[in-house]
């Protein structure tokens, strides 16, 4: 059975957004294949996470990371290669480091800064994650097509800040157009695929 490892960052973000379910859906995953770094429900609840979120956005990251499977961090010698790379936190290096045992995973991100660094970690991981990573553009272009845009739109715009990258698609001021939202978000996407080849999954 597939199983997917969720970071901190797209647990926070599409709790935010109100579409993390939407978003397990498309992927056609069930609660039973999820699992979250152990430490997770507590970080949600540190004083910055909840002047960035609110605490409501927190409680909701929360209650999801509370029905997941969870992730132990163990002291490896993959796990202290991993955390040697800037932009790589220790419960993102746990989660690749739980990869190991599994023979088929996708790993869900929300953090473009670790993705593009995983360009750097030695090659026997990096081909190990090639092709099961997903970024949260390419979960928000799949709601969007299966969803619809005014669906995605709506749930996204008011609590875009939180992600620096769908502001600049959706808009700051003024919401974009379909269209323009669609190329910006290819645009990331393609992006990491040229900074960090073959990583991504196919959606």
């Amino acid at each position: 059975m597939l199983t997917c490892f969720l970071d901190n960052d797209i647990v926070i973000k599409l709790s935010a957004f109100d579409l993390f379910d939407e978003a397990i859906a498309v992927l056609n995953l069930d609660w039973t294949q999820l699992q979250v770094i152990s430490t997770a429900q507590y970080t949600f609840r540190g004083k910055s996470y909840i002047a960035q979120y609110s605490e409501s956005v927190c409680q909701k990251a929360i209650a999801i990371t509370q029905k997941c499977q969870k992730v132990m961090v163990e002291n490896s010698l993959e796990a202290e290669l991993l955390n040697g790379f800037a932009g790589i936190d220790i419960g993102e290096a746990a989660l690749i480091v739980a990869t190991r045992s599994q023979t088929d995973f996708l790993l869900l991100s929300g953090d473009k800064n670790c993705i593009t660094q995983l360009a750097a970690i030695p090659e026997q991981i990096y081909k190990r994650l090639c092709g099961r990573v997903i970024c949260l553009e390419q979960l928000i272009l799949k709601l969007i097509e299966v969803k619809g845009f005014v669906f995605v739109r709506d749930r996204v715009l008011p609590m875009v800040s939180c992600d620096k990258s769908l502001q600049i698609c959706f808009g700051y001021s003024s919401s974009a157009s379909e269209e323009n939202v669609i190329v910006g978000l290819n645009s990331y996407i393609n992006d990491i695929r040229q900074q960090a080849p073959n990583l991504l999954a196919n959606l």
